[in-house]
């Protein structure tokens, strides 16, 4: 018999999980096409970006939720390759419904916590600090506000965005941004 969690017995922040690897395909490649409608970004060499993409590049950030000991759920999603002095963000996204689903002491917690995707977005920080920034490529009005408030910044180009994880001088950041603004949409 299925144990749902109930009460205090567990609390939101034991019932999150995040995982990061290389290849989250078999955790999220159905939530991914259910939120894109296009299929998973499965690392490999030729991703369809302007610049390699070897698998070693990758890593993949995955949200789940423990409803029960049982049923855990892929309620979360991001992409990062390393390129150069900086990780390229892309496929941010949250399981729809999720948050209507929650018991309120869970969503409450998870709502001062700023949701899933602050959460994600949090802890890449914390585990994507090899390299100098973390690169966005935004259009969604909802993520860019996410993405503000962890810390991102906008630069001159449109959609583009940075999280600075070293102290760089000026120079250093527009030579970086340039790179990575060359690239196009990621």
């Amino acid at each position: 018999m299925e144990n749902d969690f109930h009460g205090d017995e567990k609390r939101f922040a034991e019932r999150l999980q995040l995982v990061v690897t290389r290849d989250a395909t078999a955790l999220a490649q159905e939530l991914f096409g259910a939120r894109f409608g296009q299929p998973f970004p499965t690392p490999r060499l030729q991703s369809g970006l302007s610049i390699p993409t070897p698998p070693e590049n990758w890593r993949q950030m995955v949200a789940r939720y423990a409803w029960s000991e049982a049923r855990v759920e892929t309620i979360g999603f991001c992409n990062w390759i390393r390129f150069g002095d900086a990780y390229l963000a892309g496929g941010l996204c949250v399981r729809e419904g999720f948050y209507r689903r929650l018991p309120r002491e869970d969503w409450r917690e998870c709502r001062n916590r700023g949701g899933i995707a602050q959460i994600m977005l949090t802890a890449a920080r914390s585990a994507l600090n090899d390299r100098k920034a973390l690169f966005g490529y935004v259009g969604d009005r909802k993520s860019m506000a996410v993405s503000l408030r962890c810390g991102y910044e906008r630069t001159q180009h449109s959609h583009l965005i940075v999280n600075w994880l070293q102290a760089l001088s000026p120079d250093e950041k527009a030579t970086l941004i340039s790179t990575v603004a060359a690239i196009g949409p990621f």
